[in-house]
Parts: structure tokens; sequence; C-alpha cells
């Protein structure tokens, strides 16, 4: 039996002619790339902001009656004594004509216990809508709160307390920052 290879051999396509081997590569090659195509779709999204002022729950300035967005409260402190503010510069005011959920949270500190023994703060008017005593400044809780609702029209005072460890370290400045997330609407 005679042999014969694989390039000699010829397959004829109409009036042309390929090698097998020819054809079978062709083969192995359309079928890899066909395994490996891959179809995509493309889905788009717009997102459009409008700037305004303020959300329709913000911060209120009591001295000049001015919503704010944003504000910086400082306050000094002594060693292994408790200072107290029920009411600082800002509340937390709800201008719209409907209740809004609100979440409140430590959002980040650059403290600990050698300076801060604990902290306490509260959001109230008349009773309270939310309060936190945070005691862990090695691991404070920086998670958000439950949802709670602030009522239309209503200003609400921030109460804070801060209690100063016996071995704080004069001219250190320990920080807090808090967050509040309101509905957006």
């Amino acid at each position: 039996m005679e042999k014969t290879s694989l390039r000699k051999r010829k397959v004829h396509i109409g009036k042309r002619s390929i090698s097998l081997l020819t054809l079978l590569f062709l083969m192995i090659t359309i079928t890899v790339t066909s395994v490996s195509a891959t179809a995509y779709v493309v889905l788009t999204w717009t997102t459009t902001a409008t700037v305004t002022a303020n959300p329709k729950v913000c911060f209120y300035k009591w001295s000049d009656q001015t919503k704010a967005n944003t504000f910086t409260y400082s306050v000094n402190v002594f060693p292994n004594v408790i200072t107290i503010d029920e009411n600082i510069t800002y509340a937390l005011y709800n201008w719209d004509s409907s209740a809004h959920n609100v979440y409140f949270r430590l959002a980040s500190e650059n403290t600990n216990t050698t300076d801060i023994s604990w902290m306490y703060y509260k959001v109230y008017n008349g009773g309270t809508l939310f309060s936190k005593n945070e005691t862990n400044f090695n691991s404070p809780d920086t998670g958000w709160s439950t949802s709670y609702s602030a009522t239309a029209s209503t200003k609400y005072m921030i109460w804070i307390s801060i209690k100063c460890a016996s071995g704080a370290g004069v001219g250190h400045t320990p920080s807090m920052t808090f967050e509040v997330k309101v509905e957006n609407p």
C-alpha cells in the first residue's frame, strides 16, 4: 500500500482543488475563531445633574439664619473634663413641607482613647431625633445609622459632649467628621 502525504492529497471544490492539509487547517481556524468570538451589546445611561443650593434637609446657621451644606465647629477640651455644648452653632433643618429620612454617622476621626475618652452627640428638638455615644476611639463605629424621619419645617439642635482623657496631650487637636445622609428629592 502506497502512502500519500496530506499535502499531496487534493480536495476538489468546483473547478478548484486544494490540498487536504490546507482544508483541515482552514476548518480548525474557522472552528477556533468561532468559539472565541464574543458578541457585545452596549447599554447606555445618561445622568443630568441640576445644581441647587441645598437639599431639603441641610444645616442651618443660627447666627445669620442661612442654610449650609457643610460647616466646621471648634471647641476647646481639657484633660479629665467633660465639655458640653447643648446647641452648637448650626442646626439640622428640614425646610421642606414633608418629612424626609436621614441617616447619621461618625465618618472619620484622628484621635484615640489617650486624648478622648468618649463622645456623645445627638440631634434633637423637644424629643431626640438621633443620639450616639462613642466610647472606643481605638476602633470607632463609622457605619450609617438606621433611618430617622426628620419632621417637615423643623430645625433640630445639635448637642455634643466630649470627655477629654486625663492623660490627653495639651496641644493635640483631635478631630471628628460627622456625616448626615439625606434623601435627594
